[in-house]
């Protein structure tokens, strides 16, 4: 049985948003941060000030898929400013998504001539990038500092 087409003119309802629309922003989260260019929406503005003020960026006490987005914008401020230091002492959880983030900023900051600095990840080496097999790239990348 084919299916109808509905009346020229008619509007046929949205279906409604789930869970997982947020992980194609997260990935578009991920490609900024590595450098490509963010829509205006994306990049908020107190998330720019608040890293070019401080020199650094405090990560805070997560770093998962829901964080992810906001961290991006504030990484690529951070490196227009000319600052590649994050402070991630604070930092007791982290996902994939997460790790996924601070390799791809990483990256993002040698294509500028930085170098990632992770201020108290120490953490990071016997955690999520650890158990993912990362902690050796992630190494290899950025600098972990305690």
């Amino acid at each position: 049985m084919a299916k109808k087409k509905p009346p020229a003119g008619s509007r046929v309802a949205a279906k409604p948003a789930s869970r997982r629309s947020a992980r194609p922003q997260a990935a578009a989260a991920l490609v900024a941060a590595a450098g490509a260019p963010v829509p205006a929406a994306a990049t908020a503005k107190p998330a720019a000030t608040a890293a070019r003020a401080a020199g650094k960026l405090r990560l805070g006490s997560s770093l998962s898929i829901r964080e992810v987005g906001e961290r991006a914008a504030q990484l690529k401020a951070l490196f227009t400013a000319g600052s590649a230091v994050v402070d991630a002492g604070e930092l007791e959880s982290v996902d994939t998504a997460g790790l996924q983030l601070l390799l791809a900023a990483a990256a993002a900051a040698r294509r500028r001539g930085l170098t990632l600095k992770l201020l108290g990840a120490g953490g990071l080496h016997t955690g999520a990038a650890d158990a993912l097999g990362l902690a050796e790239q992630l190494a290899a990348t950025a600098e972990i500092l305690p």
